[in-house]
């Protein structure tokens, strides 16, 4: 605070005691309005004083990009909704746990390809570098090994932050709750898969939102097909990220960009975009079990067997009608090594 400041303040004090004086001893009302007068125009120069403050003109009291207050309203819609999705994860028997909002660096880079770029880095304080949580996923994986866990099925929900391009409209924050559910141990293949399957289902439809279609798919399908159509291995991981716009873009941008950005040959990505527009269940499974080309690739035959078992445990479940098998459905991260899946709410 400048020095001209101080003294109007102070004397802006010493003027409003007079003015309560002369109030309490009933003086006459002459007096009283030119001492009145006197405290206005000090308290004038005051705001004259504090206009010609840069700093206190243009400051404007806002939320940070990407982020917004939640009033008691929202709050109550909020743990709401919360209450219910905990309600389906103790039922399939889930414990939660909780991790730091923060992990060191390393932990966290090169597990999310592309996406890694919108890690949130924390500033060297003379310690440990560090960097702000960007899912739920890796800080379980830390505390999995890190105690030596043999088995668990956890649920943990918790803020997450992402150095993204937001677009509040579209509830695209840089920071959100997530809601994770996971089972870490040995199992016979896909039962824990068909199980988060179920889990997702049930949430949804004790939300009442009971318009939705759960898109699955598996990774190494994926690279199989890649494989097939002649994608480099060490553009295998690049190329996925550029099929997981096709949620939000048609497919002659995601085209454009394999082949523009991603340096893909436009035929290598003409035979991508035959597969990545397929959906359907067992009938898609065995449209592609009879697919000669595919089938000479390891990794898109044991994906395919995967897929094959996966659906039928999900019919034992009874969400059959709930699930949709997506050959555009794909994830850029690098720790996505199996069955990948999404919700989708329809008719938006």
């Amino acid at each position: 605070m400048s020095d001209i400041k101080a003294k109007l303040l102070q004397d802006i004090k010493e003027q409003g005691d007079l003015v309560r004086k002369l109030k309490s001893e009933k003086a006459a009302n002459e007096k009283v309005s030119e001492e009145v007068s006197k405290l206005l125009a000090l308290k004038a120069k005051l705001a004259e004083e504090g206009d010609g403050d840069e700093s206190s003109k243009n400051f404007v009291l806002k939320t940070a990009k990407g982020t917004r207050d939640y009033d008691p309203k929202a709050m109550a819609l909020r743990n709401s909704v919360l209450d219910k999705i905990v309600k389906v994860f103790k039922r399939h028997g889930a414990e939660t746990i909780d991790t730091p909002v923060f992990e060191l660096k390393e932990v966290l880079t090169g597990k999310y390809g592309e996406d890694s770029k919108l890690i949130y880095d924390l500033a060297d304080q003379g310690g440990e570098i560090l960097s702000l949580r960007y899912d739920l996923t890796v800080p379980f994986a830390r505390y999995v090994a890190m105690n030596k866990i043999s088995s668990i099925k956890r649920y943990h929900i918790a803020r997450v932050y992402r150095r993204d391009n937001p677009s509040m409209q579209k509830g695209r924050y840089r920071e959100f709750y997530q809601c994770d559910f996971d089972i870490a141990g040995s199992y016979d293949p896909m039962l824990p898969d068909a199980e988060c399957l179920r889990v997702v289902s049930e949430i949804l439809s004790d939300l009442k939102l009971n318009s939705y279609v759960i898109k699955v798919n598996h990774r190494l399908l994926l690279d199989g097909i890649f494989e097939t159509c002649g994608v480099p291995a060490e553009k295998f991981r690049t190329i996925c990220s550029a099929v997981d716009k096709l949620d939000k873009s048609p497919w002659t941008e995601v085209k454009q960009e394999m082949v523009d950005e991603k340096g893909l040959p436009a035929e290598v990505a003409d035979r991508i975009g035959e597969y990545v527009r397929m959906n359907g269940g067992l009938d898609l499974i065995d449209k592609l079990a009879g697919d000669v080309g595919l089938m000479t690739s390891q990794s898109a035959t044991a994906g395919l067997a995967a897929m094959r078992l996966l659906l039928k445990y999900v019919d034992l479940y009874g969400i059959t009608d709930r699930i949709s098998f997506d050959l555009s459905l794909a994830r850029g991260l690098d720790y996505y090594t199996g069955v990948i899946y999404e919700a989708v709410l329809q008719g938006r």
